[in-house]
């Protein structure tokens, strides 16, 4: 393995510390997204509940227990309740200003590796053969072992940025799917909310 990091030239440095980003921001991710991996439906059935029996401190002590960004913002709707429909969904709105955030979280980065990976692999590619070329030039077609280093070069460098681009791209479009569908449920149960406030 060090062998061929080493015959893929300078480019290899940069590309591994993508590397290692991309994978702590998607150990980060999904860790986050397995906390908060709640089954919405039940929760809200308890919480509507507690509601029309007029019981708003059983439906806060239900949010506490629950620290996921559809309950931060629900509780934020509760602690608002008896003051009028609109105080609540404002109260709601603010909340969704920090909660959706936090699911979007290191969303943009990961995409910009990606696209930085594969950039760097092509980068790397390009010096190769610039340096094979260059083998050619100083010592000419008849020493192919001269001029494999910078065919080399060029085509690990190239695999290895795309080795490093195809996982990171595919994690950042399962997120992203997971942060809209968040946000659907998140509209969805304020909405439900919205409907008993008066």
């Amino acid at each position: 393995m060090w062998n061929y990091f080493v015959k893929g030239g300078i480019m290899m440095w940069p590309l591994l510390g993508c590397s290692i980003l991309s994978l702590a921001i998607i150990i980060e991710r999904l860790i986050f997204f397995y906390k908060t991996d709640v089954k919405i439906k039940p929760l809200m059935e308890g919480l509507l509940s507690s509601i029309k029996k007029d019981d708003i401190d059983r439906a806060l002590k239900v949010c506490d227990n629950t620290k996921i960004p559809i309950v931060n913002t629900l509780r934020n709707g509760l602690m608002k309740f008896r003051e009028g429909k609109e105080t609540v969904r404002e109260s709601m709105e603010e909340a969704g200003l920090y909660e959706i955030p936090r699911l979007e979280r290191y969303l943009a980065v990961l995409q910009a590796l990606a696209s930085i990976a594969t950039l760097m692999g092509f980068t790397g590619t390009v010096m190769g053969m610039i340096r094979a070329f260059n083998d050619i030039v100083a010592h000419g077609i008849s020493s192919p072992t001269v001029v494999a280093k910078g065919i080399a070069e060029a085509l690990i460098t190239t695999v290895t940025g795309l080795f490093i681009a195809i996982p990171t791209l595919l994690f950042y479009h399962y997120f992203s799917h997971r942060v809209d569908k968040s946000i659907i449920e998140i509209e969805q149960c304020t909405r439900e909310l919205l409907n008993l406030a008066k």
